[in-house]
């Protein structure tokens, strides 16, 4: 397979991320100057938007807080499971240096932002005109994992041409990258309405916090709705 065709500029390898993946993938196996560098830029710049628009749901605070913490939480949660991402793909005969793994999870990221960008109007709809913070969380939380499904869709090609033979390795660390952000966006929470200080002062597991979350907006409704 051929590398990316065109000058190396944003747009052209946004069109090569979207349009034809291979030849993106292709071109920061050999190594070529300054694709990593656009693909960590515009993926960051993606989520930024995301964030934002998840703000204007709460507005004040929430319009530069959401946009940190969704940025800052998915830098984490790559930062955290990359070496594992390295071991694993080693296991499944990736021949790659740990550049190259970084380079696959760039891409996985970029492709995951620029998804999440489409979605981002619809975000905004629903965010200007419900009150209700489970649903637009649940909306996020949906529009995410779409997002990215395709992204590590797009990591299993990457380690396919760098010589995997084992994809269920990969598979599985794909399982632990997904928890990890879940809770990742628990622990920065709140990203969607307000609370009194910038991060949680009670630690709560995803699953749990979604269930507390859900139970809130039950007692509010039980409340406001009158009297037969």
């Amino acid at each position: 397979m051929t590398s990316m065709e065109g000058p190396v500029t944003i747009g052209n390898v946004i069109d090569h991320l979207l349009k034809r993946p291979g030849r993106l993938i292709r071109a920061f196996i050999d190594g070529t100057a300054g694709v990593n560098l656009i693909l960590i830029l515009s993926g960051m710049a993606s989520l930024v938007v995301f964030g934002l628009l998840l703000g204007t749901f709460s507005g004040s605070v929430q319009l530069w807080a959401a946009p940190l913490k969704v940025t800052g939480g998915t830098l984490a949660a790559v930062l955290i499971c990359l070496p594992s991402l390295y071991i694993f793909s080693a296991l499944g005969g990736v021949h790659g240096k740990l550049s190259n793994v970084m380079s696959m999870l760039f891409a996985a990221i970029a492709l995951t932002g620029l998804l999440l960008l489409g979605f981002a109007p619809v975000i905004w709809v629903f965010s200007q005109s419900t009150e209700s913070v489970p649903f637009v969380g649940f909306l996020a939380l949906a529009f995410w994992l779409i997002s990215l499904i395709f992204g590590l869709r797009l990591l299993i090609a990457a380690t396919h041409l760098q010589g995997m033979l084992s994809p269920g390795y990969i598979k599985v660390w794909m399982s632990i990258f997904v928890v990890v952000t879940l809770q990742m966006s628990t622990a920065l929470r709140p990203i969607i309405g307000t609370a009194d200080s910038f991060l949680p002062k009670e630690k709560r597991f995803f699953v749990q916090h979604w269930l507390a979350e859900i139970d809130t907006a039950d007692s509010k409704t039980t409340i406001r709705k009158p009297a037969p």
